[in-house]
Order: C-alpha cells, then sequence, then structure tokens
C-alpha cells in the first residue's frame, strides 16, 4: 500500500511533531539516507581513517607508559585535528543541507515530484551560505555561552532553525535571524524539550555505532593492565572508526528533521503562510482523502 504524502506545515504539539518527523523518516528512508550517504562517504571515511591511525599512535604511548608505571599521552597534533574539523564542517553542511532542500521540495512540489538532481542543484546554490551561516551562528554562540550561559542556551534555540528558515524562505541573513526569534514568541518551552529530546534520541542511538570501537578499547586497556604488551590493530580499530562516524553523521538527518518538523509547525500558524502554500495544503488533504 502506497504511504500518504505527509502535510509538513501543520500545527503540531510536542508528541505529534516527533510522530510526524519519524513517520518522514520512514517513507523517505531509502531516497534521503542514500543520498546523504552518497555525498558524504568520502570525507566521512578519510577524517575516521586519520582518526584511527592517530589514535593508534596516542594510545600505543599511553599503554607503553602504563607498562612502564609512567602512563602518559602524546601530545596532540593540532594539523590532523584541524582539518578533520574541517572535514566533519564540510560534512555537517552536505547533512543538514540535503536534509533542509530535501525537505524544503518536498513541501513545495509534494512527494515524489522532485529529483535528486534537483535537491543537489538547490544544495550547490546555497553551500557556501549554509557554511556562512554555522560559522556565524557558531562564533555568536561560542561568545554567548563563554560570558553569558543562559542567554547562549536562550539564543540557541532559535538558532537552531536559521537553517531550514533560510532553505524554505530564501531572505537575506537578517530576515532570516529575525524570523527564528518571531518563530519562537511565546514557543521557545516546547521547541528546547523538542530539541533536547532529540539530541537524547541521537545521542543513545549513536552509542551503538560507538560500542565496538569502546570494548575494542577496554580489552586493549585491561591487557595491558595485566602486564600483556598492548597489539593494537590498524584494520580493526580503522572499521570501528568508520562505523563510529558513518553512524553518528548519519544519525544527524534525524536531528534536523525533527527541527524541520517543528520549524513548519511554528510557521504554519504565524500567519505567514502564502496563498500557495494554503492551496497546496487543500489539495494535499484532498489526495489523502481519496
Amino acid at each position: 500500500m502506497e504511504q500518504q504524502e505527509l502535510i509538513l506545515r501543520e500545527r503540531r504539539d510536542f508528541s505529534d511533531v516527533l510522530n510526524a518527523s519519524f513517520r518522514f523518516i520512514r517513507q523517505e528512508f531509502k531516497p534521503l539516507f542514500s543520498m546523504v550517504f552518497l555525498y558524504t562517504i568520502v570525507p566521512l571515511v578519510g577524517s575516521s581513517l586519520m582518526a584511527a591511525f592517530h589514535s593508534v599512535d596516542v594510545w600505543q604511548v599511553y599503554f607503553q607508559g602504563l607498562l612502564n608505571n609512567t602512563p602518559d599521552l602524546e601530545a596532540p597534533n593540532f594539523w590532523i585535528y584541524g582539518l578533520m574539523m574541517l572535514i566533519g564542517l564540510i560534512s555537517n553542511v552536505l547533512i543538514v543541507g540535503i536534509t533542509y532542500e530535501y525537505m524544503a521540495m518536498y513541501h513545495k512540489y509534494g512527494r515524489g515530484n522532485f529529483s535528486n538532481a534537483d535537491v543537489i542543484k538547490a544544495l550547490c546554490k546555497d553551500f557556501f551560505p549554509i557554511i556562512g551561516y554555522n560559522i556565524i551562528v557558531g562564533i555568536v554562540l561560542l561568545f554567548a555561552f563563554l560570558f553569558f550561559i543562559i542567554p547562549g542556551i536562550y539564543m540557541a534555540v532559535p538558532l537552531s532553525m536559521i537553517i531550514i528558515v533560510k532553505t524554505v524562505e530564501r531572505n537575506g541573513f537578517s530576515v532570516n535571524w529575525g524570523r527564528c526569534f518571531k518563530l519562537i514568541n511565546n514557543n521557545w518551552w516546547i521547541t528546547f524539550g523538542i530539541i533536547i529530546v532529540a539530541y537524547i534520541i541521537v545521542s543513545m542511538a549513536s552509542m551503538v555505532f560507538g560500542m565496538p570501537a569502546v570494548v575494542y578499547g577496554i580489552v586493549q586497556g585491561v591487557t595491558t593492565a595485566q602486564g600483556g604488551a598492548p597489539e593494537i590493530n590498524h584494520i580493526s580499530l580503522s572499521i570501528f572508526s568508520i562505523i563510529s562516524t558513518v553512524g553518528t553523521y548519519m544519525l544527524y538527518i534525524v536531528l534536523y528533521t525533527i527541527i524541520g518538523f517543528q520549524y513548519f509547525s511554528l510557521s504554519a500558524t504565524d500567519g505567514s503562510q502564502s496563498i500557495m502554500d494554503k492551496i497546496n495544503q487543500i489539495g494535499q488533504s484532498e489526495e489523502n482523502q481519496a
């Protein structure tokens, strides 16, 4: 049986946002996740391998010191960490960009009425602006949390929506900035709660992907503590690192989808719906009832 098309811009309560998000993920799992996987697998695997091989050197120094009763950690290689952070930023931009471009086209054209090429074309147009948005918001929140913790928490909630606002509404930065705070007005607590629940879900699920590396590290630590020589296998550690990194980043789709549905919920009742949005919504409702 063919699944009914979801109406994205619709007022929903706390549980409805979560339920609709997971319905959307189940419905669009294959095209959305496969597209994200295709465009992020190379940088994510590269970052995982760098992390794995650098971790081998760090842990070998530590375990050898543990055997000699002088445990110590190797000084971090800031060039490697910097490159990994850059790859992580690009991968995150690709994931959030593809997810929100996909949701925007689903909302505008309807399910099945757009292609992967359409999504990527829109992403190419928005790629560098999304990077800029991430950098500006990151700097603002960094200073907000460093000097004013509570205002930092307050600002993080509306600004979590700035990319979906930019992707769907296609306005300039200052307009999108103000739009985020307008949407959150009188809805801060429910949005904060939804984001917290989304982070908990993603964090708990990501533990599954990180468990093999954790177990491997524990086994190596116990072996070394009992006087055995540390034997860190590069291939095993690389595989575990890839599983952990790729799995965790794929779960970000869930986080961004939930935030996206909360955006559509809030924007459904703030008086900003265009006439075309309302016509499309009526048409979708009639199709779902047919």
